[in-house]
């Protein structure tokens, strides 16, 4: 090969390494270009979501305040609500009796009621009340809901105690139900903590109707008639013969076995 071919190939070569170079240097470019512009874009965009975060969560504070303001004022009539009616109501005497037993069966059974809630806040008393109304004071039965003792329950809340070989003890299904419930760490023993807490016991299903639960006002002038039937169905012409836990906890007071609940603690 002739010198002069030998330079041509030489520059040909060193022409093909510098256009491969310039086109390496302007595909970095490129992509400097690209990842700078998406750099600003996320910027931007980080810029605004901070901002936007920053406005929601000023929104949210409001929000929430609005809200725990809302729920003070709401938990204040409530409570009012359930201190009134209870200074109100009274029980009939056609009705007196049937409530001087609860009280009577509540009574005998005290030591009993006060093994479980001693080392709690409860009042044995409150236990005693959902013990009459779920079991009619029955030993044998479930405080859920009175199912028998020598199973799981049946009915709503099923399958209690969800620990444990049954036959249960009456005190196994008590402690089930109060934890289940979180009745072990409720604080508010007052006249309307333990009114509230009764009627969702038993649900708030009646308010709809304009009447006032049977399962807490039964017993009482508050309370006439109108009730769910065992099909689940609201009949509101029947009436409910059990005592509610307004009168029980009255025959209680009235007999001087138990003072007046204070206000929370």
């Amino acid at each position: 090969m002739s010198r002069e071919s030998e330079e041509r190939e030489e520059r040909e070569a060193r022409g093909r390494e510098l256009r491969a170079a310039q086109e390496l240097a302007r595909r970095r470019r490129r992509q400097t270009i690209v990842a700078s512009a998406a750099a600003v874009i996320i910027l931007a965009l980080g810029g605004t979501a901070t901002w936007m975060f920053r406005q929601l969560a000023v929104s949210r504070e409001s929000q929430v305040a609005q809200l725990e303001y809302e729920n003070s004022v709401l938990s204040g009539l409530l409570r009012q609500e359930y201190q009134l009616r209870f200074n109100s109501a009274r029980v009939p005497p056609a009705r007196q009796e049937v409530v001087a037993q609860s009280v009577r069966k509540m009574l005998a059974n005290r030591a009993r009621y006060e093994r479980i809630t001693k080392s709690m806040t409860m009042p044995w008393y409150f236990l005693a009340i959902i013990h009459g109304l779920e079991a009619d004071f029955r030993f044998d039965s479930h405080l859920h809901n009175g199912d028998p003792l020598t199973s799981r329950t049946v009915r709503v809340p099923a399958g209690r105690p969800a620990r444990g070989t049954p036959p249960f003890s009456w005190e196994e299904s008590a402690m089930d139900a109060i934890t289940m419930m979180r009745y072990d760490k409720w604080n508010d023993w007052s006249i309307a903590g333990m009114l509230v807490v009764w009627e969702r016991y038993n649900g708030l299903g009646y308010r709809p109707y304009g009447i006032n639960s049977p399962y807490v006002w039964a017993c009482t002038d508050l309370y006439a008639k109108g009730r769910y039937v065992a099909d689940g169905r609201f009949d509101a012409n029947a009436e409910s013969r059990q005592c509610g836990a307004v009168a029980m906890l009255k025959g209680l007071i009235a007999t001087g076995s138990v003072s007046p609940p204070a206000g929370p603690r």
